[in-house]
Parts: C-alpha cells; structure tokens; sequence
C-alpha cells in the first residue's frame, strides 16, 4: 500500500512541472492569436503587453484578466528594477532563505506598470524576465516599452 502511495505522489511531483510547461504553453499560443496584428508584444509569465497602432489600443493580460484600452485611456506609465536587500555572505539556512524571499519580491515588484482609466483595474503590471544577479538586459527592454509608449501614446 506505501509503495502505491508513493509511486502516486512521486508520480504526481514528476508531471506537476510538465502540466505548468503545457499549460503556459497553451496560454502563451491563445496570447499570439490574440495580438497577432499587434506591431509591438511581450509575453512573460502568464503576463503580456501589446500595441496595436492601426486601432491605437494597448492590449494587456494577467493571468486570466484580459483586456483592451484605447490610447486615450492610458493615464501613465513606468517601470520597476528591483534589487537589493539580500545578505552578502549568505553562509547559514536562515540568510540563505532571506535571500529567496527577497529575491521573490524583487521579482513580484519589478516590471512594467501601465495606470489605466478603468475602475475595475486600474494598474496592470506586465513581468519580464528577472535575475537577482544581472537585468542589464531587462532594464533595456523595459526602457524600449518606456519608448514604445512615449512615441504612440503621447506624441500622436
């Protein structure tokens, strides 16, 4: 009886990651369909951002809330890069499991915010990819959407 047991908690751990992969994989494919004619796009963690300059609206997703904005009710816009707060020597357990915690929110704070004239929603945060260790590349695609917004949003 253990051993059924444990096969089918072993079983279950071993195709729990494979589920996640499959199912970000189907919500990443049902993103592409819906921002296909969208000149600019990103799609990270279940989160995405799109401009479509034809219909001047943004398209954003968190999770399973979706929804379209027209240019005209985009309020502001900015971005967050995280760090710090970690322990340099991380030698024990207990600095060690500060460390992921903070880096867990690092990661939970940063991305980029567009304010919206929605009272439902207000805020939508779109993640991008993060490292504790280096975002040089994250800080530039975040600034390129700084940009994106800049010239399609305010200067049209």
């Amino acid at each position: 009886m253990f051993f059924i047991v444990a096969l089918g908690v072993g079983g279950w751990l071993i195709w729990q990651p494979f589920a996640n992969l499959l199912k970000q994989s189907k919500k990443k494919e049902e993103w592409s369909g819906l921002v296909g004619d969208c000149k600019y796009q990103h799609y990270h963690q279940s989160t995405g951002i799109a401009v479509n300059l034809s219909t001047r609206q943004i398209y954003l997703l968190d999770g399973d809330d979706f929804k379209k904005y027209d240019f005209s009710d985009v309020r502001e816009w900015t971005y967050n890069l995280l760090t710090g707060g970690t322990s340099i020597s991380n030698r024990t357990l207990a600095e060690g499991a500060h460390n992921h915690r903070q880096n867990k929110a690092n990661e939970a704070g940063s991305g980029f915010f567009v304010k919206v004239k929605d009272i439902d929603r207000p805020e939508w945060r779109v993640a991008f990819p993060y490292s504790p260790n280096n975002n040089k590349k994250t800080e530039l695609e975040l600034k390129r959407w700084m940009e994106i917004f800049q010239q399609n949003i305010n200067e049209k």
